[in-house]
């Protein structure tokens, strides 16, 4: 038979014979041995640290025993004979990796043996390998988990989850993966066990969990100053809710790739315009989620719309105010003085030195919050210089007056005379803007007593006042 390499068969009532036993009652002697036809191995066959095989063996009375050997040694004894006609081969770790004889021999009751014998070769080394991702790594959603470094034999791997009490995956070929769908799983550890087996049922155990994770990253940016409004180079940050750890941060802008990493410094080039930032985050679980906003490049300055004093407008005094007013989509930090301070809410004032007279020109630069300036000036006239005022004909002081009286004077200035105004005993009567300034005095509507002053106001707001004049009347 196929596989048996010798056939061993005792009699007890042989021996008898052999020993001149007599024939009295020698026909109820049991003298047939057992007959092993098979071993349940072929020649060469590779066995594992443990197998159940089906050898065959047959007698005219019955198989009262069966043992198992490997080599010389005894490893399993069946008695009475298992009546499936399995037996277990378990090799000697002394055998691994050698070639040996396994023997299976059967005993009926008359103490008669039958034995066959075949050669086989003994694999008692576990199979290893890598697994991809590695234990205590992060996963979710459905995940790829790729075996690799495998010996040639190897056979079937799968996946226990110990906290389902069940095989969440299984592959018997190449190339060696597991799919597992851990959506809905809860956030956090899972012990899991994978069982590596070759082809002849050697295995090989790795217990140990992964961190489930289905949870997106909550992304934000962080804008240094306003935000999603930037400016020149500016370097942008990312603030990341997640459970398990970013694998990978992608910046995106108007569609192109342009930087990867926690931050980007990103260079405007001096454009104004508004862009879409797209910034896109992998956590090592396998899930991404993406943040997108507009982002206005903001490289020009505040709109000055308007300063005070007006273009050449007169000032007087030792101090005038001015004030600068502007708008900017990013907000104004400050409005500054130059040579004076700057000011940092509305609205946007100061008092400003006048020094001598003549021209005086004051310049406003307004920054917005991302840094970005604008200036503008405004020329200004000081004058501090009072007009001439002269009375060119009126009653002389002390003179006594009656009905109406005339009285006109000429005044003066380099920047123009605003008005010439007549005071009659303190209190302002008329006014005249023309040159050729000329009053009359109905003197009826005063008492005995009369007092007449001139007063000139130049366009500044000087003022000059003639000496008094007292009338009789």
């Amino acid at each position: 038979m196929r596989g048996l390499r010798g056939v061993v068969v005792t009699s007890a009532a042989a021996l008898l014979v052999a020993s001149g036993a007599g024939s009295a009652g020698a026909s109820s002697v049991d003298s047939v041995p057992p007959v092993v036809s098979a071993t349940g191995l072929s020649e060469g066959q590779v066995v594992g640290r443990s197998q159940q095989v089906g050898p065959a063996w047959t007698d005219d009375v019955g198989v009262v025993k069966v043992e198992v050997l490997v080599g010389e040694t005894v490893t399993r004894t069946y008695q009475p004979a298992p009546v499936t006609g399995k037996v277990l081969l378990s090799p000697p770790k002394s055998s691994n990796g050698t070639d040996v004889d396994v023997t299976v021999r059967a005993y009926d009751a008359a103490g008669n043996s039958g034995a066959a014998t075949t050669r086989v070769h003994v694999d008692l080394d576990p199979p290893t390998a890598v697994v991809t991702p590695p234990l205590e790594s992060f996963i979710g959603g459905v995940v790829t988990i790729a075996a690799t470094g495998l010996p040639a034999d190897v056979a079937k791997i799968t996946l226990w989850d110990e906290s389902t009490a069940r095989y969440v995956a299984t592959t018997t070929s190449a190339p060696w993966t597991l799919t597992w769908d851990t959506t809905g799983l809860p956030t956090g550890g899972r012990w899991v066990q994978f069982a590596v087996y070759d082809r002849v049922q050697n295995f090989q155990l790795y217990r140990g969990f992964y961190a489930v994770d289905n949870t997106k990253p909550e992304i934000r940016v962080e804008f240094p100053t306003v935000q999603d409004r930037i400016t020149k180079v500016t370097t942008l940050e990312t603030l990341i809710l997640e459970d398990s750890p970013i694998e990978r941060v992608e910046w995106w802008v108007d569609g192109t790739l342009r930087a990867t990493g926690r931050s980007f410094t990103w260079d405007t080039k001096g454009e104004n315009r508004t862009a879409t930032l797209e910034v896109r985050a992998y956590d090592e679980a396998g899930n991404n989620a993406s943040h997108t906003s507009k982002v206005v490049l903001d490289n020009a300055g505040p709109v000055i719309t308007s300063i005070t004093p007006g273009n050449r407008a007169l000032v007087r005094g030792g101090t005038f105010r001015t004030t600068v007013q502007a708008h900017d989509g990013s907000g104004i930090r400050d409005a500054y003085l130059y040579g004076a301070y700057s000011v940092e809410g509305s609205p946007y004032t100061v008092d400003a030195s006048a020094g001598r007279d003549g021209l005086r020109t004051v310049t406003w630069i307004v920054t917005d919050r991302l840094g970005n300036a604008a200036r503008m000036s405004r020329t200004v006239v000081v004058d501090n210089t009072r007009p001439t005022l002269k009375i060119t004909k009126a009653p002389k002081n002390a003179a006594k007056v009656r009905g109406t009286v005339k009285v006109t004077a000429s005044a003066s200035d380099r920047n123009g005379i605003g008005r010439v105004e007549l005071l009659v005993n303190g209190k302002v009567i008329a006014k005249d803007v023309e040159a050729g300034y000329s009053f009359s005095i109905n003197t009826k509507k005063y008492g005995k007593k009369i007092k007449v002053q001139l007063r000139a106001y130049d366009k500044a707001g000087n003022a000059t006042v003639t000496a008094t004049r007292t009338w009789r009347r």
